[in-house]
């Protein structure tokens, strides 16, 4: 009986017939194995807490025949019906052909009201003579890819984000990035090119939009929004104030300012500290509220810290390869994997991926929707 926990959702079932219909890059001239099996092999393992090719291709290797069958490996022996994984060159050629646009957006939600666009750059790709790959992508607040593209070298995330959002229907959707995308030209080409909204931070990179909006009377602003959390050893509570923006400042259609506070204090030492971080938004008042905006920065700061449980929990920092699309695509299926594992319910990534090796060529499996 499958576990409930491993029950699969109709996402991931629907994400498996997905994976089945891609367009194979590889020459027909010597294909054995099948592109949907060769990157259900690569999902599975990571699942199971693969880290990089070579443990992909040794989960491969190990795979029973029973797992073999349900990925739908090739049959070599029709007398006996035996099955024969994809060999780890074979994995790696399938990963480097691949275009990594077609992984990322065969993955992308149906349904969208907010996005987060972030870097991340893979430090293990570096060489002596090239610099690290760097990925920028779009997720959902749940983690969930959108897109991603890889910024050439000599570029900014700026100059990608066109790429990165060109086929993404955005029309009503918030967007949030970090203060390097708070930019005019950016602004403008969210909401009058795609006909979205935006929630960026202002810092001192932008000096004349800091100055306007450090100037706005807050001590006279009402505190619009509360909240309290404890953990991690300390006790954090957030304010948010809201100011109407009309004739105050030429930033592209800005509605509003936003002032978060920040008192954090540390429940061992009893050591108080704080911090302000202001932001600008499209959004008009009867569109999102003071808590809503407070909530959305919020958000955007969890997917930053989204990076750290990939390195940590799937070792992305520390996987060296970097030829063809390979970066591209194994970061796709990190991005997969764990949101697999982040449905799991379990109490971390970790703790996720212990329970899912315990039955290794089984509950990866189940947790992916195969059959």
């Amino acid at each position: 009986m499958r576990p409930q926990s491993a029950t699969p959702s109709p996402a991931s079932v629907g994400l498996v017939g997905k994976i089945a219909a891609l367009e194979d890059p590889r020459s027909p001239r010597g294909r054995r194995h099948s592109m949907a099996s060769v990157l259900l092999c690569a999902l599975c393992a990571m699942v199971a807490g693969a880290r990089h090719l070579r443990a992909i291709g040794q989960w491969a290797d190990a795979a029973p025949q029973h797992t073999l069958a349900r990925l739908g490996c090739r049959i070599s022996c029709a007398a006996l019906g035996v099955r024969t994984a994809p060999s780890p060159a074979t994995i790696r050629r399938v990963l480097l052909a691949l275009g990594p646009e077609t992984l990322a957006a065969l993955v992308r939600p149906d349904v969208l009201e907010v996005v987060a666009v972030d870097g991340k750059t893979l430090r293990g790709s570096a060489t002596s003579t090239d610099p690290a790959v760097h990925l920028f992508a779009a997720l959902t607040p749940d983690r969930r890819l959108v897109a991603q593209v890889r910024v050439p070298a000599g570029t900014s995330e700026i100059d990608a984000l066109e790429t990165l959002l060109a086929g993404v229907g955005l029309a009503g959707v918030v967007l949030t990035a970090d203060a390097l995308h708070t930019q005019t030209g950016t602004a403008a080409y969210l909401v009058e090119e795609l006909h979205a909204d935006y929630v960026l931070p202002v810092k001192r990179n932008q000096k004349t939009l800091f100055a306007q909006v450090k100037a706005l009377p807050w001590a006279q602003a009402p505190t619009l929004a509360t909240t309290r959390d404890h953990g991690h050893g300390r006790a954090e509570t957030r304010t948010v104030k809201a100011i109407g923006l009309a004739g105050r400042t030429d930033f592209p259609h800005a509605a509003q300012a936003v002032r978060l506070r920040r008192h954090v204090r540390d429940l061992r030492t009893g050591k108080v500290s704080w911090t302000l971080a202001y932001a600008v938004t499209s959004l008009e008042v009867e569109q999102a509220d003071a808590a809503r905006i407070g909530a959305l920065v919020r958000g955007h700061w969890g997917i930053e810290a989204w990076h750290h449980v990939k390195d940590v929990s799937l070792g992305e920092d520390g996987c060296k390869v970097r030829c063809g699309h390979a970066p591209d695509n194994l970061a796709v299926l990190r991005a997969l994997a764990l949101g697999f594992l982040g449905r799991l319910g379990q109490d971390t990534v970790p703790d996720a991926i212990r329970w899912v090796s315990y039955e290794a060529f089984i509950r990866p499996l189940d947790v992916i929707g195969l059959r």
